[in-house]
């Protein structure tokens, strides 16, 4: 009996060991298209993700019925949203890190990793602040529309209302 459970379990290590190695040339080949793999390149997902975003902030703007006093408001938080120009996380030369040797090129990538870091926190807290600005300028009603139309998905690939799958 425990020469039977061994076997499977030789057998599955195996199985998984087998695939692994199937799968690890695949991935170290880039894919098409940059990080976008063959579906679209950087350029194309940031226009979409750009529309995206203008609709979401029109249906805000309807659903919150702004007064004209409020609309400067409104006007400062939609700027403070839009992406920036440049991406804030820089990335790394990796032909520069080729040439290091491993422990030098691990502080290196950790190095750029704080300060890509700290350059989202950054903008993420200078995005918190022009939201609460703007949410200090509605009234308690929008308030509530604002609160219940920025709620984050659960998860990052789920859209605006669909639930997590329970575990």
């Amino acid at each position: 009996m425990k020469n039977v459970k061994l076997s499977r379990v030789t057998l599955a290590t195996l199985l998984a060991s087998s695939a692994w190695m199937a799968m690890a040339p695949a991935q170290a080949q880039p894919m098409m298209g940059g990080d976008y793999g063959m579906r679209e390149g950087a350029g194309a997902h940031h226009e979409r993700m750009g529309k995206y975003a203008e609709k979401r902030q029109a249906e805000l703007k309807a659903k919150l019925n702004l007064t004209a006093a409020q609309e400067p408001a409104w006007n400062s938080f939609v700027q403070a949203m839009k992406p920036p120009a440049k991406p804030v996380a820089q990335p790394l030369d990796r032909e520069a890190l080729a040439k290091l040797p491993t422990p030098e090129r691990i502080e290196k990538m950790n190095a750029q990793h704080e300060a890509n870091f700290t350059a989202m926190q950054t903008h993420m807290k200078q995005r918190g602040e022009a939201a609460k600005q703007f949410y200090a300028q509605l009234t308690p009603e929008q308030q509530k529309v604002f609160d219940a139309e920025t709620v984050p998905p659960a998860h990052p690939m789920m859209g605006p209302g669909r639930k997590a799958r329970p575990d």
